[in-house]
């Protein structure tokens, strides 16, 4: 399960949503995909992947792709946190 980091701001701006972490103050911008994956945080990434092909008719392959690309550069910028949610 992938969640959104504490202390993360967002700006939306109409056309990209402005991620930034308030303890570090690096800001990160987020596209159309972006945002749709960001907003349905949390979620499993398989979930994530599956909204992204449904909403832009994507293969399973390219969504699972774009999500895991999306979700460690996120977590590179300590945007994001993955946990655990097994009983």
């Amino acid at each position: 399960m992938w969640i959104m980091a504490e202390n993360v701001l967002e700006t939306d701006l109409g056309d990209e949503l402005v991620l930034m972490h308030a303890g570090l103050g690096e800001m990160f911008s987020l596209n159309d995909s972006g945002r749709v994956i960001w907003q349905a945080l949390p979620a499993p990434q398989d979930t994530l992947a599956e909204l992204l092909a449904s909403t832009y008719g994507l293969t399973t392959a390219q969504a699972r792709a774009d999500v895991q690309a999306l979700l460690l550069e996120l977590a590179r910028r300590t945007l994001v946190r993955q946990v655990d949610v097994r009983p």
